[in-house]
Formats: C-alpha cells, structure tokens, sequence
C-alpha cells in the first residue's frame, strides 16, 4: 500500500521486489503461514507516526507496529499470524540509497522492519549483534522469479 507522496512514487516491480523479499525472509524463518503489511509513505506521515508513537519529531526510514509480542523468529507464537505493520518512508528511503539502489535500499528497510515485528532491537550492542546478523543473512537470500 502507498500513502501521501508515495502513491505512484514506485514502480510496480520494486513494490513487487519488496514483498517478494519479505516472503523469502518469512519462509526461511519457516514462517511462510505469517504475514506483514507493506506500507510506504512520505517524510510527512512517518514523521507523524514517529512523534505520536516513539516521541521523536523527525522523519525516520522505517517504522514498525508489531499486533503480537514475540521472543524472537523462533517464537511459536509467530507461526501463521499477521505480524503487524512495516512502514517505509520512501522519500528518507530514497535520500539514503547513497549509490546503493533504491530498490535494494527498501529491501534492506523491509527485512529491518521485519525482524523488529519479531522482538527484534538494536538499542544494546548484544541485541544489535543478533539482529543484524539475521538482517544480513536474509538479506542475501535469493529471490526466485517465477516463470
């Protein structure tokens, strides 16, 4: 879904290319029955959304809103539901792309926002540790295209 500014803001195949990396990362979790909702947006609305719900008046890349608490990918509890919301700025995603594609950019923000929807952080350098690890390997996934 895009919101604000977004809405047209992205080609068809790279909001394919997104959810097509969430669902890789979900199956390899072993968690293909769970879901995420894709949402980007614009600096304005994420900024909002940044404010009203963490205390931080500024834009950010990528927010997460998890609808169920989990310990972790390996939580039982995460098996065969709707995780929550991943929303993505698309404008501060573009502005920090620096050289990297844009496209990859916002696949590396859905896999971050992802392992947040599975109680993932990176406020301590232990947890940070873990969960950037998990990123990078299912950022290297390969993506299969189907035809």
């Amino acid at each position: 879904m895009s919101r604000g500014r977004a809405r047209g803001a992205l080609e068809p195949e790279v909001r394919r290319r997104v959810a097509a990396r969430v669902r890789v990362a979900l199956r390899a979790l072993g968690r293909s029955r769970s879901s995420a909702t894709l949402v980007f947006t614009d600096d304005d609305e994420i900024r909002v959304l940044n404010r009203d719900f963490r205390k931080h008046d500024r834009a950010t890349d990528v927010l997460s809103f998890h609808l169920h608490e989990l310990a972790g990918e390996g939580d039982p509890a995460g098996d065969g539901i709707a995780l929550g919301d991943i929303v993505i700025s698309v404008e501060t995603a573009r502005r920090r792309a620096h050289g990297r594609r844009f496209g990859a950019e916002l696949e590396r923000l859905a896999v971050h926002g992802l392992c947040h929807l599975f109680g993932h952080d990176h406020k301590k350098k232990a947890e940070a540790t873990v969960m950037f690890a998990l990123e990078r390997r299912l950022r290297r996934l390969p993506l299969v295209r189907a035809g």
